[in-house]
């Protein structure tokens, strides 16, 4: 089972860490909050839709990028950034051992939750995998197919969910496909059925970057034999 990793601890360091005036992070509670800066909102939203892929081995190490980076924001709004009153900077993480650094410009929203990723630069999409939402996936699919219900497996009554994760590349086709948990007979015909779906591409500019969606292919044999597949939350 492989999966695309993230950590809460990872998050935390980064906001804290590009927030101005916070010499010990967010980990102490105060009774008036500050007011949380643009740079640590945009690293809040990178990480909202992005995590590190545990795939992609930096040369020298040989394992997955560093944790150990450290985030900043530029200090001008970068070239793509629209001419509208919206936040829009760049967040980039920098692994200076590892001679890598990963950007994103990012056009926050105006509560500065979440937004809009105008650009990304080659180690982003080398270390880093965007990942689709259940909302944003099915946006962006294009067809499906369901699994075929292994004959063993309805021999041996076997039932039960199979979840998926899929890479999908620049074209919009299925790359690879990781199983994340369900029975062992249903494993097959499932990640079969995964690699026959197609989704659009997503695009950051000129450039078409992939992602991840998560599937799940339920197989029941209560009344009818059904097998079918659909975006997974």
């Amino acid at each position: 089972m492989r999966r695309w990793l993230k950590c809460s601890l990872f998050l935390f360091c980064a906001v804290a860490a590009v927030s101005t005036g916070a010499e010990r992070g967010w980990a102490q509670q105060e009774s008036t909050p500050k007011p949380v800066s643009v740079g640590a909102q945009a690293v809040a939203v990178v990480l909202k839709h992005y995590a590190v892929n545990p795939l992609a081995l930096e040369p020298t190490t040989q394992k997955p990028l560093s944790r150990e980076g450290s985030w900043s924001i530029s200090k001008t709004a970068p070239a793509s950034c629209p001419q509208t009153s919206g936040a829009c900077v760049e967040a980039m993480y920098k692994v200076p051992a590892e001679a890598v650094q990963c950007s994103w410009v990012v056009l926050l929203n105006g509560d500065g939750k979440d937004g809009k990723f105008l650009e990304e630069n080659d180690d982003t999409e080398r270390y880093f995998m965007r990942v689709a939402s259940m909302s944003e996936a099915s946006a962006l699919l294009n067809a499906t197919k369901d699994p075929t219900y292994p004959p063993i497996a309805m021999a041996a009554r076997v039932t039960g969910d199979v979840v998926i994760e899929a890479v999908i590349g620049k074209s919009g086709k299925v790359q690879n496909a990781f199983v994340v948990s369900g029975p062992a007979m249903l494993l097959q015909a499932s990640l079969d059925a995964a690699r026959n779906w197609s989704f659009k591409p997503v695009m950051l500019g000129a450039r078409a970057v992939p992602y991840e969606v998560k599937l799940v292919f339920k197989f029941q044999m209560t009344g009818a034999t059904i097998a079918k597949g659909e975006l997974a939350p």
